[in-house]
């Protein structure tokens, strides 16, 4: 099946590094972008922050443009998962 690009809006946790460069949403973007498939993203809101000794825990409100071959919530969430320092994917809806 092919792949095709679509928007979603999801909530994400995930850490960002302490010595990450820019501000938390940069972090967000970094940690986010670098998962296979992500072609863009906006980060909508930062809703929860709690620093750890080596990280900070980022809850985040993202809209993420996927090109993933099915759009379900699960493949969703499998794909952002998959991406180095996700945690949890929470709520995902598809933006019409």
């Amino acid at each position: 099946m092919q792949a095709r690009t679509t928007t979603v809006t999801a909530t994400v946790t995930l850490w960002v590094p302490l010595d990450a460069s820019g501000d938390l949403t940069s972090g967000v973007e970094n940690v986010l972008g670098d998962v296979e498939n992500v072609d863009g993203l906006d980060v909508y809101d930062v809703t929860e922050v709690q620093p750890r000794a080596t990280d900070i825990q980022v809850t985040a409100v993202v809209g993420v443009q996927l090109a993933v071959p099915a759009v379900e919530d699960r493949t969703v969430r499998e794909t952002l998962a998959d991406g180095f320092g996700v945690m949890n994917v929470g709520r995902v809806e598809t933006d019409a």
